[in-house]
């Protein structure tokens, strides 16, 4: 299978998943400022739900510009990872249903957030091992977003998930967003690093050369 069959199957499970999310959305029983104000819960729950959508949608298409081929492990390694994204919108609809006091559903959402960021972590390690040949002749060690990034971002959600098990419900939100901006900000820079590192090499080839 070639990469931009499987990207374009990924990019229409996702586009799926967001819009049966915002169906789920409530809406408020009369068009006032206090109904809208009533479903808040959901509102923000969606809106979590919608930013870590794209995150991971944003990551994989990072992956997708670093490799030149897939194989049967990638395959089936993205195959789990959108079966495990295709929960987020029944999870949120929970959220929504009940709002963010119940730790239990909070921890399920949790739970599922973490899982989802190890499943892009074994996307990212099947890529790598299946393009060694095609990294080293680009002189790329690492694949963005680099594995210490997606590794901070499960940790994020572990502290939020236990958090909400133990303290306040609602923290699992607060780290799923605080998640989504640390990969989102990291992953910016790495790439900036990069393509400076790439830069300064490409400009020091011709002295060396001369």
């Amino acid at each position: 299978m070639k990469k931009e069959k499987l990207g374009a199957f990924i990019d229409a499970v996702y586009a799926i998943t967001v819009t049966i999310c915002i169906i789920n959305l409530k809406k408020p029983e009369t068009m006032t400022w206090g109904a809208l104000w009533s479903v808040r819960d959901s509102l923000v729950a969606y809106t979590i739900t919608f930013f870590m959508m794209i995150s991971m949608w944003l990551q994989v298409h990072y992956l997708w510009e670093q490799i030149e081929r897939i194989d049967s492990a990638v395959v089936w390694s993205c195959i789990v990872f959108l079966f495990t994204s295709s929960f987020v919108p029944y999870t949120t609809s929970l959220m929504m249903e009940e709002n963010f006091a119940n730790r239990y559903f909070a921890v399920l959402y949790g739970a599922l957030t973490i899982l989802i960021s190890v499943n892009l972590l074994v996307v990212q390690k099947t890529a790598e091992r299946c393009n060694l040949e095609y990294l080293r002749r680009f002189r790329l060690k690492k694949i963005l977003p680099t594995q210490q990034i997606v590794f901070v971002d499960i940790v994020i959600k572990i502290v939020g998930t236990l958090i909400s098990v133990f303290l306040w419900a609602p923290a699992i939100i607060i780290a799923v967003f605080a998640a989504f901006e640390f990969n989102s900000l990291a992953t910016r820079i790495a790439q900036k690093r990069c393509a400076e590192k790439a830069a300064a090499e490409h400009l020091s080839e011709p002295a060396i050369r001369a």
